[in-house]
Parts: C-alpha cells; sequence; structure tokens
C-alpha cells in the first residue's frame, strides 16, 4: 500500500518521475518464517505486514500478519464456500476503530476463474469480518476510498468498478490499460488533483524467442477513471518473476524517494524491498 501524508502532492510528483529509465536499487530483504502460499496483496499494518493469499490445493484463502522479522504471527481464514481466492488490498484508514493501533481493511475473496463470484469483506482492526457482500464478477484487487466508496478490478484489471459499501456499481468501466494486469492497489493522495491510487502489476509481451514479462506501476486518477502515469518496473526476483508479480507497498518519504517493497516468490517467501534512484 501507498503511504498517505501531508506531502500528498509531492509523493503524486515523485511518481510521475518514474519511468522505463528508472532504475530500482535492492536494499533490503526478508525472509518471511512460514508458509505464504501464493500471495496477493501486501500493506502495512502498524509496524508488521498484512498478506493475502490463497493456498494452492487446499481451497482456502487467508489473510497473513507478518511481523517485521518476517515471522507468520497470524493466520486469518477468509474463505467463503467456493470464494477463496483473496486479491490485491488496502487498510481502510477512515474505517479503522477509533483508538485502535491499526485501522481495518477490505479485501475481496473470489471464486478462482474470471467472470465468477466475490464476496467482499470489511475486516476491523482485531481482522475479525464486520461487514460483507457479494459480487457478481472475479474482483482481483479492492481500495478503500477517502468518500467511503471502494475501487476494485476484475480478474487482470479488465473491468474497473467503483462501489458503495453494500456492492451497487457507482461507475464502471472497461480498462484503459494495453498493457498491465492490474495486481495490487493502494491510496495515495487526495488534494486539490483529486484522489489518486497507485497500483502495481505485471504485463506480458510474445516474442520470437518466448514470452517476456514485464512489472509495472501505475497512477490512477479515480475522478475520471483513468491511468494519467504508468511506468515499467525493472526489478526482479530471484526466480526471474518480475518484483510486482505479487503483492507490493509503495511508499515515499517526505524527500520523496519512491520505495517498493514486494512479496518475493511463492510458499517460502522473502520481502524485498528496492528503492528508485532519483531522477537526475
Amino acid at each position: 500500500m501507498a503511504s498517505v501524508d501531508h506531502t500528498g502532492r509531492m509523493a503524486i510528483d515523485a511518481v510521475h518521475s518514474l519511468g522505463r529509465s528508472t532504475t530500482w536499487s535492492l536494499v533490503g530483504e526478508v525472509a518471511v518464517r512460514g508458509d505464504v502460499g501464493h500471495p496477493q496483496g501486501l500493506c502495512r499494518w502498524g509496524d508488521d505486514w498484512l498478506v493475502s493469499t490463497v493456498l494452492p490445493g487446499s481451497g482456502t484463502g487467508e489473510v497473513l500478519v507478518v511481523a517485521a522479522d518476517g515471522e507468520v504471527v497470524r493466520r486469518v481464514d477468509v474463505t467463503d464456500g467456493d470464494c477463496f481466492h483473496p486479491g490485491g488490498f488496502a487498510v481502510d484508514s477512515a474505517g479503522g476503530r477509533a483508538g485502535a493501533g491499526s485501522p481495518g481493511c477490505w479485501v475481496a475473496v473470489a471464486e478462482y476463474r474470471p467472470r465468477s463470484t466475490t464476496t467482499v469483506m470489511r475486516l476491523d482492526a482485531d481482522l475479525a469480518t464486520v461487514e460483507s457482500f457479494r459480487f457478481d464478477d472475479h474482483l482481483g484487487a479492492i481500495c478503500p476510498l477517502g468518500d467511503g466508496t471502494l475501487f476494485a478490478v476484475s480478474w487482470a484489471s479488465r473491468r474497473w468498478y467503483r462501489l458503495d459499501t453494500v456492492g451497487h456499481i457507482l461507475e464502471q468501466r472497461t480498462t484503459p490499460s494495453r498493457w498491465i494486469d492490474l495486481q495490487d492497489i493502494a491510496h495515495v493522495s487526495m488534494g486539490v488533483d483529486g484522489e489518486r491510487l497507485v497500483a502495481t502489476g505485471v504485463g506480458g509481451l510474445q516474442t520470437p524467442s518466448g514470452p517476456v514479462q514485464l512489472g509495472g506501476l501505475v497512477v490512477i486518477d479515480i475522478d475520471a477513471m483513468m491511468t494519467v502515469h504508468d511506468t515499467p518496473v525493472a526489478a526482479w526476483m530471484p526466480s526471474g518473476r518480475v518484483a510486482t508479480y505479487n503483492g507490493a507497498h509503495v511508499t515515499v518519504d517526505e524527500g520523496s524517494s519512491v520505495t517498493l517493497h514486494c512479496l518475493v516468490d511463492d510458499t517460502t517467501a522473502t520481502i524485498a524491498t528496492w528503492i528508485a534512484d532519483a531522477p537526475e
């Protein structure tokens, strides 16, 4: 998830400065101690991490709490019948419980096939389900917005939705992106230019020598339901997958340095951290 603070305009400017010539430097790795399955989403949860994941072959979806040192300290089953595939997700600062150490979060748990159904859940600061609704499509990622509504994308982000918190469609469109399938989405700023989200994901090209995978990052203007910036991300996992294949969390510090945290590879995973070199 991308951080939100008083430097929202600076944060957007910093993300907009990223391009295909940006160099991403690997600056840290934390091995996760515990099976993380096939992770889908990653976001900060106080000093810890929240991870949404599906356990292959088991028909089970979970939200994990991973401590800063990499230990899996809690597992929350979010399976709802045939819906066991949680997607990219984000913390809901506005919906957090007063006085709680961490806010709640929204997570979309879908059947494992396109054009299926999804149970959308809001979890509170204790990760208990406090409300939910059923939606007639596979939602692959979801993010709460500043006005209390939700932004979500379908399988491979082919369809974009703006929803209320009981599942009514307020706005819908086909994706404007021509190359990236969104995997994880988060709020980054709200200001005079409107509300912006940052999303990460993966695309692919067929070449004469075989398929090539591309990592990517986009900025979404919520009012226009449009992508206003996109860029490849030239960072890779040890397996050769792009860094943004699984869940990712983007932060921008007060010095406008962009940091990308990614959950690297499946089952026995690492949370790796890259910093974008500042443009010259």
